[in-house]
């Protein structure tokens, strides 16, 4: 590694305790934190909306509430996609100056309609994918899109939506929206005209846990994803957003790290692949020092839980301490110091110890008396 690298990573306060509890209860552990990585991100996204659920472009205009609040619930169904169908399209293509979000719940049920004021439900193209969920729709010919009271409510009434936003590859001709959903949602999309409207049902699903391998870039701004979705239009990309509300490209999925890394080969650019489970909001990286940190604090994590002596530990400290750069060393020591607090085997104490000197950190107290047992 790069002795000269100045990297922020950021660093959990609470890792002496994950890797305390990791080291006692191993597997069972990792699970727990899986589900409550979902829960606090669900709740942090829920809070989300309550400040200013839709951003970038999706406004409100009270004007066009007014002209649509006489409009009949429902119109007369033009056609129904299958339940998590990753295409959806219909609509004419006609000039449309905006259209209306309202949403709607009954029960376990809710529908997010866009409505349109003509007959006829205007061109669209809904596009579902999973991990993390989306729903984005593309309305080529519409301007813009108004968001009336009901949905502004959200926070307060949802259980599926993480939040709504206009994206930045929308042009003047053309609003893009984007819907992030919880993991537990599956998503099926009706077509209504008498008026004209697209309606998106969510209803329970099964939460899911499985693993995939996203071949992506790194995170970008405004001018960066322009370049970007030029760059690999071929290759369909998604447009996420990540844990610091900035986006990236995701140019696919795959089921493990080799296939991943075989179509990182194929490509060029700055391309990374992140593991991703279940609907964690995927990570901020915007160097690619960023990503190699983080892929190597994750190795260390690994061996920290896997390890059932403190030898393979202090072996990867020897391999690696050395190189690593600041915050590195002291992730990397809290973890040790975690580990080692309640260890009670033999342990090369001297060895642990210059850890600690080689970066001029002060020895934790239960050191001194470990070694006069």
């Amino acid at each position: 590694m790069d002795m000269n690298r100045n990297v922020s990573v950021p660093i959990p306060e609470d890792l002496h305790e994950v890797i305390h509890q990791g080291v006692a209860q191993g597997r069972q552990v990792l699970a727990r934190r899986k589900r409550a990585r979902r829960a606090a991100a669900s709740s942090l996204c829920s809070v989300a909306l309550a400040f200013g659920l839709f951003v970038g472009g999706v406004r409100l205009s009270p004007a066009f509430a007014a002209a649509v609040e006489d409009l009949p619930v429902l119109g007369q169904l033009v056609q129904v996609f299958g339940v998590n169908q990753e295409v959806a399209q219909g609509g004419s293509q006609t000039q449309v100056d905006s259209a209306a979000l309202t949403m709607e719940r009954s029960g376990d049920t809710e529908l997010i309609r866009l409505n349109f004021h003509q007959a006829q439900a205007a061109a669209y193209r809904a596009e579902f994918a999973s991990y993390p969920k989306t729903v984005t729709i593309t309305l080529p010919g519409t301007k813009g899109v108004e968001i009336l009271s009901q949905i502004s409510r959200a926070a307060d009434t949802s259980q599926y939506i993480k939040s709504v936003y206009q994206l930045p590859t929308s042009t003047q001709d053309t609003a893009i929206l984007q819907l992030e959903l919880e993991s537990d949602a599956d998503v099926q999309i009706q077509e209504y005209r008498d008026p004209g409207s697209l309606v998106i049902q969510l209803t329970p699903a099964e939460i899911q846990l499985d693993t995939v391998y996203s071949l992506r870039t790194l995170s970008l701004d405004q001018q960066g994803v322009q370049q970007a979705a030029g760059q690999y239009a071929q290759q369909s990309p998604r447009l996420l957003r990540d844990d610091q509300g900035t986006y990236f490209l995701e140019l696919g999925q795959y089921a493990s790290q080799e296939e991943a890394q075989a179509a990182l080969q194929a490509l060029a650019g700055d391309l990374i692949v992140e593991t991703r489970t279940g609907n964690n909001v995927p990570v901020a990286f915007a160097t690619m020092e960023d990503y190699q940190s983080n892929a190597f604090l994750n190795e260390y994590y690994q061996v920290l839980l896997n390890s059932t002596t403190a030898e393979p530990v202090l072996d990867f400290l020897d391999q690696h301490f050395a190189d690593a750069n600041a915050q590195e060393r002291e992730e990397m020591l809290r973890g040790l110091t975690g580990f080692l607090e309640d260890y009670h085997e033999d342990v090369d104490w001297e060895k642990a110890a210059s850890f600690y000197r080689m970066a001029d950190e002060p020895l934790p107290e239960f050191f001194e008396q470990t070694t006069t047992r």
